[in-house]
Order: structure tokens, then sequence, then C-alpha cells
């Protein structure tokens, strides 16, 4: 048991990292299968006269069940040593099947279970983690950098009030993601609304041993980089629903937030193969139609991974 809780501390502590740095702010083993192959055919070595030499070849074919096939096969031959040399070849080739059906049930069973990791499955890895009632689990660590686990979805999530949200939002912060093992795709969409630049910004990808998306709502005042995220009083519903290589996997919200966000546990995406189902509803038409102007100009730009979008009165329907 020690052991298994030094494992998850150090997932812990990568995944809290990870974490700070996100939004505001698996190798497998070895698969190869050595195949020896056999010919038929026999090559006449200069042997002396009389000389009998046997062979016996062990051959392993590739199998999905992992059964041992044994062969075995025994090659006599004979030679002569005058100069019109004549030899004759007889093979006697004998297989043997090593495995009994109980060691090919069991074997094609593991091919379809879960993942397992010293005896724990995946979601149990993922309730160690990140089950807050517990104390001693890593959940603490993410309830205190702001992020919540959801049990039912496998997924974690950024609170109201998250570490993140004390230091606003900078350009530089995904610049430096791919240092963090964060690789994803982003969309800024800025407008002009009540004196304020702002920008909704929308992630995919793929954030450490997680994939995920983040909606991120900012504005500011001044010309320079860096962004406020958007107090209480200044926030929009939004939603989304997450899908990887066409299938359901998660969905958020909907729910008023500046910053809604969801990583899946122990999932691999790449940001091309993942599509999002994005809502977001404005509190007034004014500043829908000011989104909606910054949303045109970055579909126009959205060539390999384009963003398409249905409008109602002041809700968004987009697809990413």
């Amino acid at each position: 048991m020690k052991k298994h809780s030094r494992i998850i501390s150090v997932m812990a502590l990568i995944m809290a990292i990870t974490l700070l740095f996100t939004g505001c702010g698996f190798g497998g083993g070895d698969n190869t299968t050595t195949t020896q192959a056999t010919d038929n055919s026999v090559v006449n070595d200069v042997v002396p006269d009389n000389m009998q030499v046997t062979d016996s070849v062990i051959v392993t074919p590739p199998s999905s069940t992992n059964a041992q096939t044994t062969a075995s096969s025994s090659i006599s031959t004979t030679a002569s040593g005058s100069s019109s040399s004549s030899s004759s070849t007889s093979e006697s080739t004998e297989a043997t099947t090593n495995g009994n059906s109980e060691a090919t049930t069991e074997a094609a069973a593991e091919s379809t279970t879960e993942i397992k990791f010293d005896n724990y499955t995946v979601e149990g890895l993922q309730d160690l983690l990140f089950n807050t009632e517990d104390p001693n689990t890593a959940g603490k660590i993410l309830e205190f950098a702001g992020f919540e686990y959801d049990a039912e979805q496998c997924i974690y999530y950024s609170q109201m009030e998250p570490l993140q949200r004390y230091f606003g939002f900078n350009y530089i912060y995904d610049m430096m993601a791919p240092i963090a093992g964060m690789y994803y795709d982003t969309k800024r969409i800025q407008f002009d609304y009540a004196g304020k630049d702002w920008m909704i910004q929308l992630w995919k990808g793929q954030y450490g041993i997680t994939a995920g998306a983040e909606i991120g709502l900012y504005n500011k005042t001044d010309k320079i980089m860096q962004y406020d995220c958007a107090s209480n009083d200044e926030l929009i519903t939004m939603s989304f629903d997450f899908y990887n290589q066409n299938e359901y996997v998660f969905s958020r919200g909907p729910e008023k937030h500046w910053w809604l966000t969801g990583f899946k546990v122990f999932h691999a995406g790449v940001p091309m193969a993942i599509d999002l189902d994005i809502v977001l509803e404005f509190p007034d038409v004014q500043m829908a139609n000011a989104f909606e102007q910054g949303l045109k100009e970055v579909a126009k730009t959205s060539f390999l991974d384009p963003i398409t979008y249905k409008r109602t009165a002041k809700t968004f329907k987009i697809h990413w």
C-alpha cells in the first residue's frame, strides 16, 4: 500500500502542476513479435562422408490469444563425398499445440477488459486520485488548485474561484503550455462591448494524462496583452459536449461561468479528432451582436479545423 501511495502522490503532483498552467493563466510496451520462418529446402554444406546432420527448429507464430504453438522439425541429410554426389533428404514435421482451452480463454478475457495498474482498474485509480472525501488522496491537491472531480463522468473541472482567476490570462500561457505537457488547438474570439476589449477563448486537446476542453471569458480596458478574468456580474451561460473520434465522451454545463472546463482522466485525444458542440448565451442582444462580429472573423480563417455556428436571438450554437 505504501508503494501505491507513493505512485499516486507523484501522479497527483504532475497533474496539479499541469492544472496550475491551464486556461487562465501513453507509450505502450514493446509489441514487436519475432517470428522464425521455416524453409522446406535443405542447404547441403560440405560435410564428411556418411555424416548425418539433424536440426531442430522451434517456431512461435504470432497469435492474438498468446497461445503457444511449438513445431519441431527433424531434418535428416546424408551426403556422399564423390565428384557426382547425390543427396537424399527426409523431413518429418510434427506440430504440437501447447496451451489448453483455459489459458486461451483467460488470454482472450485479458484483451477485452479495461486497463489495470497494479490490480487497480482505471475507475479505481480515478477514485483514488480525485475522491476529495479522502484527505490522503490527490483530490485535496486538486481541490486546493481549484478543481473538482465528477466521479460519474470520470472528469475533473475548474471551480468558480480557482487559483488561475487571480492571475488573469496572457498569450504567454499558451506559448508555455507544451512545457507543462499540454498540446491543444485554440480559437480566440475578440470583440468590443461596453467600453472593454473582450475575448472568449476556446481550447481542445491533450492535457498531460487527460484530454479535455475549455471556454474562457476575459476582458481588459487597456492595450496590453494581459486580460482579466470576467467578474461575477459579467458571467455568461456556457455548455459544451465533448466528442473524440466522433464518439461522445462527456459534457459540461449549462451554467454561468467565466472558465468552463472538462478533462477526461486517462484519455488520449488529438486536437483535430476532437469535436466540441458549444452553446453560449449572452445577457443582451448588444453583447451577442458584438460577439458575432468577432466569431465571423475567426470562422473565415478556420480552414483545417473549421468552426461553424447558428444563432438564435442571444444564443449561439457553435460546432468546432
